[in-house]
């Protein structure tokens, strides 16, 4: 059985059924792996095969004549035994919604038929496996190529062998990381070699798990090769089995608007409500988060120079649209060519349009500037700037000269001043301008605002009071409670996200929640203690934890809700604060 450690879509894992000939070394029993030798002899082949084109008569009948041979169990010691489940099932992978129940308490799933299932571009049967299978079932993929080996661990296999090293040697095939060459190297030599190159890759795939970075190693394995593309393009990953923010700064280098990471924020921006209905819609910096850039910290001085309230916006690929109040979770890295795809210029304008409507919605008015350089003006839809009059605030193509910056305040305090009949004698302070002042937006309260979107965005509700104090450097949270102020959160500014305590957890309610059967403690639940969750929660998520319908607790999943529910062993999550 296998116990996850890291999730991060392609996962690793920690073998618990079999402990001997180890050597003592933990990266010896971390998965993706190749699998034991002493599991692989008492695999006991069915007597039929159902061919993958077979007409759907004889794919069943071959089924049910295999029914009890496809599966078995395999002593491994005294005390640790395994049951495998072998599963061919032709091109009919729909049939494995049948298997649902037989599958779920299976310790290894052995696929079958690996190569015309790349070959047909038919791996979603991995994903859809792993979708009702618990995360504690390992999946075994044989003759596996080295270039194979990314994808399919991104998409759920554990164990891998060195078959497809022998047979290609056979006949002279030499293995490198993204293809096979002819050589005239001996069999002996190039089987030693060919096995290396699997060694090297399941070495790599690892290493880029805990990196964060599989996705990437995916995409430079994959892509001279049509099958695994296919494959992995038609792939979507559950969004849930990674984190939202890492802290750690993603590679976008092909299919920009189409990655995980994209897709994960994309779906919770549409929940984003805008403080003010003045817009300034800026350029991205390479330099993350963006306000740390020497030129939006000019923007920032400009904007804060007039007086002027208003919501900034950073215009990306492969993002799209980011908020100040957002900029924190976002941390990646693009090629920079001087030129927009076809599909980051629609992806950008789509969800700029969404953004924009929202707001007009939401006050009935709405101006927006683009303070940006001319090759992001020239993408904007040529509709959206008609119908929201967008102005442009930029001077000579440079949006961080001394005439953009000027302007840009310049058009601030005349849209400002127009909005609340506010003039350069006016003095603001006096009796007279009470009402203006009651009604025009505080800079104050824009960044609890900001703070309340982002903690919607991270659990779906806002936890944070209004008169919420916050102090230091590293920006604690402090909230009245029983007339008392209290440490309700803190903001990581690794990942940007919130970091409940106890009694933020109680403000939170019952949001991102683990339920669990006794009175657990700090440190680590495992599957035994848990109740029930919310099938939201992703890996990483801060989540409040329940007993007998109290909050019991705070901290932080270790894999998604939807895996919490099909464990049967291993850590769930970490508890960090506890009820006193």
């Amino acid at each position: 059985m296998l116990e996850p450690i890291y999730y991060n879509i392609g996962r690793s894992c920690k073998e618990t059924y079999f402990k001997k000939d180890y050597d003592n070394k933990n990266e010896n029993i971390i998965t993706p792996k190749l699998i034991d030798d002493n599991i692989i002899k008492n695999i006991k082949s069915p007597l039929l095969k159902i061919p993958f084109d077979a007409p759907e008569k004889v794919a069943n009948y071959i089924f049910e004549q295999n029914k009890d041979k496809i599966k078995g169990t395999i002593k491994l010691s005294d005390n640790d035994s395994i049951n495998y489940y072998i599963l061919n099932l032709g091109k009919y992978i729909e049939k494995i919604n049948d298997l649902t129940e037989e599958l779920k308490n299976t310790d290894l799933i052995i696929i079958a038929d690996g190569r015309r299932l790349i070959n047909r571009k038919e791996l979603l049967l991995i994903s859809e496996l792993r979708n009702i299978i618990s995360p504690n079932t390992a999946m075994y993929f044989p003759t596996a190529l080295p270039n194979e080996i990314p994808l399919l661990t991104y998409m759920g296999v554990d164990y891998f062998d060195n078959s497809s090293a022998s047979y290609y040697a056979s006949k002279g095939y030499k293995f490198t990381k993204n293809r096979m060459m002819t050589t005239t190297i001996k069999f002996n030599e190039l089987i030693e070699r060919n096995e290396f190159v699997i060694k090297e890759l399941l070495e790599e795939t690892k290493y880029c798990i805990k990196d964060g970075s599989l996705r990437n190693l995916v995409e430079e394995t994959s892509i001279s090769n049509p099958y695994l593309r296919g494959n992995y393009r038609r792939f979507n990953p559950d969004v849930r089995n990674i984190p939202l923010s890492s802290g750690k700064k993603i590679i976008v280098s092909i299919d920009e608007t189409t990655i995980p990471e994209v897709k994960k924020y994309i779906e919770r921006l549409g929940n984003y409500e805008a403080f003010t209905n003045i817009i300034v819609l800026l350029p991205c910096s390479s330099k993350k988060p963006y306000s740390f850039s020497k030129s939006h910290q000019y923007f920032i001085n400009s904007i804060r120079s007039s007086n002027t309230v208003v919501e900034e916006v950073v215009l990306t690929s492969p993002y799209g649209v980011v908020p100040r109040a957002l900029e924190g979770i976002v941390n990646y890295d693009i090629p920079v060519v001087g030129a927009w795809s076809s599909e980051e210029i629609e992806f950008i304008n789509k969800h700029l349009k969404t953004y924009l409507d929202n707001v007009y919605n939401k006050f009935g008015t709405i101006t927006v500037i683009a303070h940006l350089p001319e090759h992001y003006y020239e993408i904007l839809d040529k509709n959206l700037i008609e119908k929201y009059d967008i102005i442009c605030t930029v001077e000579d193509n440079k949006p961080t000269s001394n005439n953009s910056l000027a302007t840009l305040k310049d058009t601030l305090k005349e849209i400002d001043g127009a909005k609340y009949n506010i003039n350069d004698n006016t003095d603001k302070d006096n009796d007279n301008n009470a009402p203006i002042k009651a009604n025009r937006p505080s800079i104050r309260k824009q960044v609890m605002h900001n703070y309340q979107q982002l903690a919607k965005f991270q659990f779906g509700s806002n936890f944070i009071p209004d008169d919420t104090v916050i102090k230091g450097r590293h920006k604690k949270f402090f909230a009245k409670l029983n007339n008392k102020l209290t440490q309700i959160c803190s903001l990581n500014y690794e990942n940007g996200l919130f970091v409940l305590t106890y009694d933020g957890g109680k403000l939170l309610g019952k949001n991102k929640w683990v339920e669990v059967n006794f009175k657990a403690k700090k440190g680590s639940l495992f599957a035994p203690g848990f109740k029930d969750c919310d099938e939201t929660i992703s890996v990483g998520d801060e989540i409040v934890i329940i007993y007998e319908d109290e909050i019991l607790g705070v901290g932080r999943a270790s894999m998604s809700g939807a895996e919490m529910k099909k464990a049967r062993n291993g850590a769930l999550l970490n508890i960090r604060h506890c009820k006193k």
